[in-house]
């Protein structure tokens, strides 16, 4: 299918991908912690009490049965449940609404890359547009799902139509063929098919019925929404309902709120507005970008709730009757949760890297539900390795194969550019920290911590603030950092230690935790508790040791070697963090002071 084609354009070596620790960040220490490990064998965060190392459950996993690329939208009229067409995996899902749990197996398997759905007024049968052949980019047809038994039947098909939207009306079911420009109409019993519509549009999308003789067609090539009005049989232009000028670039999804004007997304332009059908008065709804919102595609109201499909970020996104989000319910198969993770400043939110999806996944912490997808987090390969919350609040990412350090902007979840590449010396960048001056620290590839300025992103020194001799303390092969009363400490994967160094100068303080301790076995993460002890995601036996916060010395294995799945533990941290809040204030303060001394043209 064309529109296939359209679709895609736009939008156990365990010493191999070992990686740090989060970034610094601040929270008043609470009286209950939770301690998050990420588990890159099972692709899951597991949750365990910080208090006790008791197994809480899984607070998030990864995705794999689900759609791939939403096409299409539709809420089941008889009890609200939500279907989504699969278009890279030819199947349609079926999601209970307001949880956003998946109501498996699939409904129906089998197609070739459906698209646009409706429900009859029965809540029976389900139509939906799909290639006809697998073979041929058109021949497009719309299909019938029975519900009840699970069959699927073919009302009607066209040799030469590319079929993208669908709408039933009645006892017909219209759709939109972007290949012809037009709009073609089948019974729902079967027939040959009728174009209604032949001329006038372009690259039609979606369509919706506002009443039995009203139909609303998003012009998709020229960025407007038009209106036609039947009578006697006939099909004839009424009006331009949202012209081109109202800056909804691809209007893509129609939708019908529940105060009955028309709800439009715009693909390019990421946005979703409202127009009194009226009055044509344009009201903006979900801002560009809103609550990490990409490419919306098709949309659909439950109740006074807005659900959103997103092709960028393969999830249907939800939003109140204002517009605002209320986070993302509806996962299809999600990139994989296998790297490092950070906390918001307040301690409400959890960020995890993504390799193997090139993302950066945001977690509300309090309920563990998805909120937002920040999509192509390293811009030429996968491999965000780990993120950190600067000083500034926005988000960093280090990219492995890229070497280089990512910006993004934490209100839009868009990438803003590069704030560390080529000459920054990086080489395979792991964990990512920003110190207590507001500089950022990688444990870097060539077994050393760089050290960068907080604001430009250029490289301090050199000499490294680590070199790779330690700084004459041994070598060190850094994986996890973390900043705490006054020292840096960091995880040697391959030596089996965790050492210490001067948090201002780097001068080598000691091997806090001295080689196997406890039965230590490549190091990765590293964090302080909420009692002041050292814990370390011990990767290799799969498991989370403890040591004495101001000794170094073995206390405990706190969660044992594969507890409840626990493999190839990559990174951990408490939240809300506990350790850092003085110190990141201190940074702040000196980020300010350094820009008021910056000329004006550079702060």
């Amino acid at each position: 299918m064309r529109m296939l084609m359209r679709l895609l354009t736009r939008s156990r070596w365990r010493f191999s991908f070992a990686l740090g620790a989060a970034a610094v960040v601040t929270a008043a220490p609470a009286a209950t912690q939770q301690l998050m490990v990420l588990s890159r064998g099972t692709t899951q965060i597991l949750e365990y009490d910080g208090n006790s190392g008791s197994y809480i459950g899984v607070f998030a996993e990864t995705v794999t049965d689900g759609f791939r690329l939403p096409g299409g939208l539709a809420l089941r009229p008889t009890d609200g449940v939500l279907y989504v067409s699969s278009v890279l995996t030819g199947k349609l899902w079926s999601y209970t609404t307001a949880t956003g749990d998946p109501i498996t197996p699939a409904v129906a398997t089998g197609l070739f890359a459906p698209f646009g759905m409706d429900f009859d007024a029965s809540g029976a049968n389900l139509y939906f547009v799909d290639a006809d052949k697998v073979t041929s980019e058109n021949s497009d047809a719309v299909k019938q799902l029975d519900i009840g038994s699970g069959d699927v039947s073919t009302p009607g098909t066209n040799n030469q139509a590319d079929f993208l939207g669908l709408a039933v009306n009645g006892s017909e079911v219209y759709a939109t063929d972007v290949e012809l420009d037009r709009v073609i109409s089948f019974a729902v019993s079967g027939s040959p098919g009728s174009v209604e519509i032949s001329s006038g549009l372009s690259g039609p999308s979606a369509l919706v019925f506002a009443t039995s003789t009203q139909m609303l067609v998003a012009d998709q090539g020229n960025d407007r929404v038009v209106e036609y009005l039947e009578s006697g049989g006939d099909w004839s232009f009424s009006r331009e309902v949202l012209p081109a000028s109202a800056g909804v670039v691809d209007p893509a999804g129609l939708a019908i709120a529940p105060d009955g004007r028309l709800t439009v997304s715009g693909r390019t332009s990421g946005d979703v507005v409202l127009v009194d059908l009226t009055s044509l008065v344009v009201t903006p709804l979900v801002a560009p970008g809103a609550g990490g919102l990409q490419d919306p595609t098709d949309l659909v109201w439950d109740g006074s709730q807005l659900l959103v499909a997103s092709a960028a970020g393969n999830a249907v996104f939800y939003f109140d009757a204002s517009g605002n989000p209320t986070g993302v319910r509806v996962q299809g198969l999600s990139a994989s949760l296998d790297a490092g993770m950070t906390v918001s400043s307040d301690g409400s939110r959890l960020y995890v890297g993504s390799i193997g999806g090139n993302d950066v996944l945001e977690y509300d912490i309090a309920t563990g539900a998805l909120l937002r997808i920040f999509n192509s987090a390293c811009p030429n390969f996968l491999g965000p390795f780990d993120a950190a919350i600067g000083p500034d609040g926005q988000l960093y990412v280090s990219c492995f194969f890229d070497e280089s350090i990512e910006l993004f902007d934490m209100a839009t979840a868009s990438r803003i550019g590069t704030f560390v590449g080529l000459g920054g010396g990086l080489s395979s960048p792991r964990s990512l920290v920003f110190g207590p001056n507001g500089n950022l620290f990688v444990s870097n590839g060539t077994d050393e911590i760089l050290e960068f300025d907080g604001i430009t992103g250029a490289p301090v020194g050199p000499p490294a603030f680590v070199d790779a001799g330690g700084n004459g303390g041994g070598a060190i092969q850094p994986y996890g950092l973390r900043f705490h009363q006054g020292v840096l400490y960091v995880a040697s994967f391959a030596y089996d230690e965790v050492k210490a160094f001067d948090a201002t100068t780097g001068a080598f303080v000691s091997t806090f935790v001295t080689t196997g301790l406890g039965g230590l076995a490549g190091p990765t993460g590293v964090d302080f508790g909420p009692n002041g002890d050292l814990f370390v995601a011990s990767q290799i036996d799969d498991a989370v040791r403890r040591y004495d916060g101001s000794t170094g010395a073995f206390v405990e294995i706190f969660v044992p070697s594969g507890d409840n799945g626990l493999d190839d533990p990559f990174d951990l941290i408490f939240v809300p963090e506990p350790s850092m809040g003085l110190q990141l204030l201190a940074g702040v303060a000196a980020i300010w002071i350094r820009k008021r001394s910056l000329p004006e043209g550079n702060r």
